[in-house]
Order: C-alpha cells, then sequence, then structure tokens
C-alpha cells in the first residue's frame, strides 16, 4: 500500500501567505539593524481589538461555569441576537419593509427572515457555501464563477473540495468591477452548470469598492438565472468612498453602515478580522434569507456542514465578539480613517509602474511590474534587498502584478515602509530600461 496525499490538495494553491513569511524569515538577519522587514503582504490591521472584547473574555471567565462546554451550531444566542440587530441597523439585511421576529426566541426560528451561522472566520464561511451549494457526482460537475484578480483562499477552498474543472474565472471591466456582461453571456450560452458566483467587496486584493447600482446588476442577473450569490463583505467598514454606504434614523451615532442584498439567492458573509482587528479570534458569519423555502433548505443544510466542521465557533471567542459590538460602527470609522496616509505614500510610491488599481475601498491596492518580470522574484527581491514585502499577483490570478496592504503598519511605519518599496518599484523598473 502505498502512502499518499488526496489529488485534489495536492493541486491547490499553495498558500502565499505562508510563502512570504517563509521569504522574511530567510532574509530577516539582513535587515536586523534596520528595524527589520516590513511586511505590507497579509491583510491584517495594525490596531488591536476593543477593549470591550477582552473585558467581555474576563467576566467570562470570572462568572460562567459553562465556556468548556458546546455552544449552538449556529452561534452563542446572545451574539446571535445582537448580530441581527446590527445587520438591520448597518445593513438593511433584512430591509426595514420585511417582517420581523417578534416570538422572543432570540431570532433562531426558521420562521424568521433571516438564519445566520457563526463561524471560525470568513474563511471557514466560504467553506461551507462551496459544501452546500456546490454538488459533486459523476454526471455534472456544479462550478462556482469567481472574477480575477481574485482572492487565493476561495480559489484554494472550490479546488480542495471540488477541483479546477469546479471554477470558472471572469475577467473585470476596466473599473475594476465584476464583468455583468460577461457572467450574462455566461448563463445564456451555458450548460446550467454554474451554480454559485463569488464577489467580494469591497475587493480583495483588487482595493476597489464596487458601486451599490453596479452590485444589484450582478444581483439581478444571477437572480433572473437561479444562480446563488455569496458576497463576501468582510471589508465592509473599508469602503471609502462610501459608494455603498446605507443610512437610517438607528445608526450608530449617524455613521453610514452598509448596504447588502437580501434577495432569496443572495448569502452574505461578514469578518470581525479586519474592522474590529480580531482576526486571532477566528470570528465571522453568514447571513440566510430564509423567507423562501430555497433559502430554509441551504440554511438546513449548512448546519450539517458546520456541525461536520467546526461544530461550533470558540465560545470565548463568540463572547469576545459580542463585546467588541459594544463599541459601535463608530470605533471601527475612526480607526479606518487613519488608513489614509499610508494609503496615499502606497499609491505614490507604485507610480512608477504606470498601471494601479485600488485604493477605493479595502485595504489593497494592486500595481503591474514591468512587461516579462516574475513577480515571485520582484516579491523575493523587494524582501531581500529593499526589506519590504508584498504578495505576488500569480496567487491571485494575476501574474506580473503584486498586491500591497496599507493596514499592516502605523501611519508613521507604513511612511518608512513606503520610502523602501518605492525605491525597490524603481529598480525593478530600471532593470527593464
Amino acid at each position: 500500500m502505498k502512502l499518499t496525499t488526496g489529488n485534489l490538495v495536492q493541486k491547490t494553491l499553495d498558500p502565499c501567505v505562508i510563502l512570504m513569511k517563509q521569504i522574511i524569515a530567510k532574509h530577516q538577519h539582513l535587515w536586523t539593524s534596520a528595524g527589520g522587514i516590513y511586511s505590507l503582504a497579509q491583510g491584517v490591521v495594525y490596531w488591536s481589538p476593543p477593549p470591550t472584547a477582552y473585558q467581555a473574555m474576563v467576566d467570562a471567565i470570572g462568572d460562567s461555569n459553562d465556556l468548556h462546554q458546546y455552544c449552538p451550531d449556529e452561534g452563542l444566542d446572545d451574539l446571535v441576537a445582537a448580530l441581527k440587530v446590527k445587520l438591520a441597523r448597518e445593513n438593511n439585511l433584512p430591509p426595514s419593509s420585511s417582517a420581523s421576529d417578534d416570538d422572543n426566541d432570540n431570532g433562531n426560528d426558521t420562521t424568521d427572515p433571516l438564519q445566520l451561522i457563526v463561524t471560525s472566520g470568513a474563511n471557514q464561511a466560504y467553506m461551507n457555501c462551496i459544501l452546500t451549494l456546490l454538488s459533486d457526482n459523476n454526471d455534472t460537475t456544479d462550478t462556482c464563477v469567481v472574477f480575477k484578480p481574485y482572492y487565493f483562499n476561495h480559489v484554494m477552498a472550490i479546488q480542495m473540495t471540488r477541483g479546477d474543472d469546479a471554477m470558472r474565472v471572469g475577467p473585470l471591466d476596466e473599473d475594476g468591477v465584476p464583468s455583468v456582461d460577461w457572467l450574462r453571456e455566461q448563463f445564456s450560452t451555458d450548460d446550467h452548470s454554474i451554480k454559485m458566483v463569488t464577489v467580494v467587496n469591497p475587493g480583495n486584493p483588487t482595493g476597489v469598492s464596487i458601486p451599490h447600482a453596479k452590485l444589484q446588476k450582478i444581483v439581478d442577473v444571477c437572480g433572473e438565472f437561479g444562480v446563488w450569490l455569496v458576497m463576501d463583505n468582510t471589508y465592509e467598514q473599508f469602503d471609502h468612498t462610501g459608494v455603498n454606504a446605507y443610512t437610517n434614523t438607528n445608526n450608530d451615532n449617524n455613521v453610514p453602515g452598509f448596504h447588502c442584498f437580501h434577495e432569496e439567492h443572495v448569502l452574505n458573509i461578514f469578518s470581525f478580522s479586519k474592522g474590529y482587528a480580531m482576526a486571532g479570534f477566528r470570528v465571522g458569519y453568514i447571513a440566510i434569507n430564509t423567507t423562501g423555502p430555497k433559502g430554509r433548505d441551504a440554511y438546513r443544510q449548512m448546519l450539517k456542514v458546520q456541525d461536520t466542521i467546526p461544530i461550533c465557533a470558540s465560545r470565548i471567542s463568540q463572547i469576545a465578539a459580542l463585546g467588541a459590538l459594544d463599541v459601535g460602527r463608530g470605533w471601527v470609522k475612526e480607526k479606518v480613517e487613519t488608513l489614509g496616509v499610508g494609503r496615499d505614500v502606497i499609491l505614490k510610491a507604485l507610480e512608477p509602474l504606470g498601471e494601479c488599481m485600488g485604493g477605493s475601498g479595502a485595504m489593497y491596492v494592486m500595481g503591474k511590474l514591468p512587461d516579462g518580470m516574475d513577480d515571485l522574484e520582484a516579491a523575493d527581491m523587494l524582501v531581500k534587498k529593499h526589506g519590504v514585502a508584498v504578495i505576488p499577483g500569480s496567487f491571485c490570478g494575476y501574474p506580473g502584478w503584486i498586491r500591497v496592504c496599507y493596514s499592516n503598519l502605523p501611519p508613521d511605519k507604513c511612511i518608512v515602509a513606503a520610502d523602501r518599496l518605492a525605491k525597490g518599484i524603481l529598480e525593478l523598473c530600471s532593470t527593464t530600461t
């Protein structure tokens, strides 16, 4: 008997964040006396979680005897109830005209217009969607659309569970928005194999906020052809240009929320990792419209996936997330506004490349390297010779590009990192002249 590993995982994209950490470790000794290597690679924020998150954990440790117990698969009742209030106030989910849950059950019955599942981060939320919505049999291959440049972990989830044949990669229009015309053409000429479309907004890795009106077209065309649309709203608080702003009289201190879509075929993913700086806590959640039979079935089937993978998200992390919600959206907004300095200096550093995208949303910008340049080699050179790390675009389906994150460092350090990046970009450009 041969000891082998699975063929799907073998063919799955290698994790680029792990690769960049290895490259940083390889060259770290060269930069010890210069303050170390500055990472503009992994998408994290420089600030810490709100104090209320830590206080909630302290209180729970002191008062609770059930931290060691499983909680409901869908999440702690108190957190689910608080998230439903948040979604209604900040995301218009469900729309204010929808029926509300008034049976005093913390919003956990299947007659609700909205059901939630709290997950171990947004990545697990997306994996739940793949396993729930895509079939795997010998007769047909259900496919999922992603648009490139794509978020590498989404592609990895598809490859690892369904294989490359289950993925269809679509283009962006010139403004960085997924092409609705291409999507409609695929639906019109396809053999009905497309069962799911993925959109990240604001975009990772594009750094583009897709305007609400253009998203509505994607929602409409998916609904017309009966295709699930998974909206990854991980960067909802990073809509810098406000093209998805949602306001009502209940908004926290009049801070605009982020407008989402409640159609039955739309599943919305959210995360505490970015705005609330809780990446290590691993808390995300999925909102599912359960007003109709298809949405209710998706929720029921997804609970099977949830029970199989984590059973439930970490109880103590959910308690911390509940505490974090106490500070309100205004707290996050103040933190996000500090990113303007870093965004501007990073965009300036990339100017010699000529072609860039991003800056209107999330925490990324992308730049196109000179023609023929290997982005993996360029990323290694930037670490080794200039002490700054980025993500090679090849991992996002964009070879010859790099992705740069401007939220990793506080403004003063981001200025230093941008200066290093600028010198590295000039060197890269000079090698082709």
